[in-house]
């Protein structure tokens, strides 16, 4: 099995492994910058002159900022454009690491027995060679262009090899202890068990009042696990982060802000090179924000239409790519969530030079050009020939759930944030539906910040913090009562703290028991007021208050 470094695509001749910098095959220039590193690759995998892509990797090279440069240097031209690499790399002078987990999946599909071993020990692969860690990480660069000190980064080296060889089994139960970097803020347990078949909890839920940290919570978690900040414990277990949030108040990372982030901990030159925007949101690839706020960072109202649009066609794409070794198309996994909450048919487009709609399928991309879809139009759904009126919460889904299945990857964690903004009951009951199936499907986990009753009715209790701030320090716990499949009137109750908040009715109540004085009679208010009501009532009675009540009653 032969190692080549290629600056041409043409390379069905040549079989063997192939890496290309990145750019090649794109309208980009020049290859990306990974924190003062030429390090990036689209790898190849060719045999009797059929090409089969894997992915991309980061190859770092001991005392080399630019990996390209010096794989030329010592490679031999066998054409005007391809390099044989002969014991150019091994394990003690390179290491590198691909950006998906997927691209181990992609080995097993694709090799058996010692030839994975013999591929991932060319390519000095840092799973495959997990025993030279402590090494690795005191090259220059390592830490910060291969590592960046993510929970995805440590997913793919501790789980790659077990995976390539077909060892791995997912986890289906764990915790994980988060502690804040706020003294004000107590360490919250997440607590994970996908093994059950009733009560499955694959999701946890913050919630509490506002003001007592749910999203400040959230946030810091999310910098933990890409690395903008550093980690009091270990998150081994998710290979991306996708966050969520539709709120117009809040302020999580784009993706842009988190490479501004780690460019500024990793890079010694800070400064950020507008050239290089377009590019930026392609060179991080474990995390995705979904939300309001379009890729230069700034709220659009219009931008998540366009993305799911663009979401979509990226799903299809995906599918044509992946299509020899992914059990489950994408595409099928998107209809069959969103048909738990809309009643559709297909899912369509509108072209730019078309009235009619554009009916999408596993073989669209061979039918339309792509850069003719009409993106700021949406997506639209089909039913017996017509598109459908959404609601606005309606509307909400078809942004979201085509993003998420868009950039979700197998062990995922999907962060959303206050999803009942814009849904009615029905809805949230809806959206927890769609939210369970991805995440079984994905084999993924989920934390909701939420104020709903309903979203909490499905999550078991250990699985439900809520966050409560007495003398300006925010405690989490959990609830005593079993909250899957609870009453809506005891969770609100406990968990929400009803029981024992004033309500707007008591003043009412107080003000026309005063004016009235002793002649309050419940006989005349029984048919305004509810049983709560009622009781309060009556619990003014039993602490000396005098009312009216006519025998009958």
């Amino acid at each position: 099995m032969e190692l080549y470094f290629s600056k041409t695509l043409k390379i069905d001749d040549f079989s063997g492994i192939h890496l290309l910098q990145d750019h090649i095959g794109t309208f980009y220039g020049s290859p990306w910058n990974d924190y003062d590193y030429i390090v990036k690759f689209k790898i190849y995998y060719v045999e009797d002159g059929l090409k089969q892509s894997l992915g991309m990797l980061r190859l770092l090279v001991n005392g080399q900022q630019n990996t390209s440069n010096y794989l030329v240097e010592k490679g031999v031209a066998v054409s005007d454009k391809i390099y044989l690499l002969k014991d150019v790399i091994n394990d003690t002078n390179a290491v590198s690491l691909p950006l998906e987990i997927e691209y181990y999946h992609k080995i097993n599909k694709l090799l058996e027995g010692a030839d994975i071993s013999i591929f991932l020990e060319k390519l000095c692969d840092a799973s495959y060679f997990y025993g030279n860690f402590n090494t690795y990480k005191k090259w220059e660069g390592f830490m910060g262009s291969i590592m960046r000190e993510s929970s995805a980064s440590e997913a793919i080296l501790k789980k790659g090899h077990q995976i390539a060889i077909g060892r791995y089994t997912p986890k289906k139960k764990f915790d994980i202890e988060f502690e804040s970097s706020s003294e004000l803020m107590e360490s919250a347990t997440f607590y994970f068990d996908k093994s059950k078949s009733i009560g499955k909890a694959n999701i946890n839920l913050l919630t509490g009042k506002n003001g007592v940290g749910k999203s400040f919570l959230l946030k810091e978690l999310t910098e933990v696990i890409v690395g903008i900040k550093p980690s009091q414990g270990s998150w081994p277990y998710f290979h991306k982060l996708i966050v969520v949030a539709y709120s117009p108040f809040e302020n999580f990372h784009t993706k842009n802000q988190v490479l501004t982030s780690l460019k500024q901990k990793y890079s010694k030159n800070k400064k950020i090179n507008k050239k290089e925007n377009p590019k930026r949101g392609m060179s991080i690839n474990e995390y995705a924000y979904i939300g309001f706020r379009n890729e230069s960072g700034k709220f659009d109202i219009e931008w998540p239409e366009k993305h799911s649009v663009e979401s979509l066609i990226n799903i299809l794409k995906y599918d044509d790519v992946n299509s020899w070794w992914e059990l489950k198309p994408r595409f099928q996994i998107l209809k069959e969530t969103l048909s738990l909450c809309v009643d559709f048919d297909e899912i369509a487009v509108k072209m730019v030079d078309q009235i009619d709609f554009v009916v999408l399928n596993e073989k669209t991309l061979d039918e339309i050009e792509i850069k003719k879809v009409a993106v700021q139009e949406g997506i639209f759904f089909i039913k017996d020939g017509k598109p459908l009126s959404l609601s606005s919460g309606q509307k909400i889904f078809s942004y979201m759930i085509p993003s998420i299945v868009s950039e979700i990857e197998e062990e995922s964690l999907v962060i959303v944030d206050e999803p009942e903004l814009y849904l009615h009951p029905h809805l949230e009951v809806g959206f927890i539906n769609m939210m369970k199936y991805l995440l079984s499907e994905t084999s993924s986990c989920s934390i909701i910040a939420s104020h709903s009753a309903i979203l909490t009715r499905e999550i078991k209790k250990q699985g439900v913090k809520v966050l409560r701030k007495k003398d300006g320090v925010t405690s989490v716990s959990q609830p005593s009562l079993q909250t899957y499949g609870e009453s809506l009137e005891s969770i609100i109750g406990e968990v929400f703290d009803d029981y024992s908040s004033d309500k707007a009715f008591y003043k009412e109540i107080d003000a026309y028991i005063t004016t009235h004085e002793n002649n309050v009679s419940l006989e005349q208010l029984s048919p305004l007021l509810g049983d709560e009501a009622l009781a309060y009532i009556s619990s003014k009675l039993e602490n000396g208050m005098e009312f009216k009540v006519s025998e009958d009653k």
